[in-house]
């Protein structure tokens, strides 16, 4: 019994096989060329191209750039969580999500509601976002600062595309 060609996408919200080979190409080089992935996976490149239309306009993928940090020259990658008394932490998580030296913001759980992170070149200006961080936004009662030592593994992966 032959294998049955893969056909055009239709919209759904469900990745068969074929869209998960064309991720797995994708995730190792996000800059490959529909004609590339095609010839890798024994597809035509426009079925490939229309696929990856259909995946990134349905929501079900969308290819994006990581910058490494190290090659912009930040030397250092820290977590700044704050403890919020008076006030809502969401109002101080948005208000920090306005500052453009802050990579991410997050809302956690125990005594540092707050979780912020950022990239340094430097101690120096590790130390003054910390101070920033205490004596711009009201509410702030504490802070306290994580330093990323080492990243053994870091995969910038959206949902569980595996299963």
């Amino acid at each position: 019994m032959s294998e049955s060609k893969p056909q055009r996408r239709l919209r759904s919200t469900a990745l068969d096989e074929t869209d998960h080979r064309i991720i797995e190409v994708l995730a190792r080089d996000g800059r490959a060329q529909s004609t590339t992935i095609g010839e890798e996976l024994g597809l035509s490149g426009n079925l490939v191209a229309n696929r990856i239309r259909a995946m990134d306009s349905g929501g079900l993928m969308r290819v994006v750039a990581v910058a490494d940090h190290r090659i912009h020259g930040y030397r250092m990658v820290a977590r700044i969580r704050l403890q919020v008394t008076g006030r809502p932490p969401i109002e101080v998580a948005q208000e920090m999500a306005l500052r453009d030296d802050v990579l991410s913001v997050h809302i956690t759980s125990g005594r540092y509601p707050v979780s912020c992170l950022y990239a340094f070149h430097n101690a120096r200006e590790m130390l003054e976002a910390v101070r920033n961080a205490s004596a711009d936004i009201p509410g702030v009662e504490d802070v306290d600062v994580e330093l990323v030592n080492n990243v053994y593994r870091y995969i910038p992966a959206v949902g569980p595309l595996g299963t």
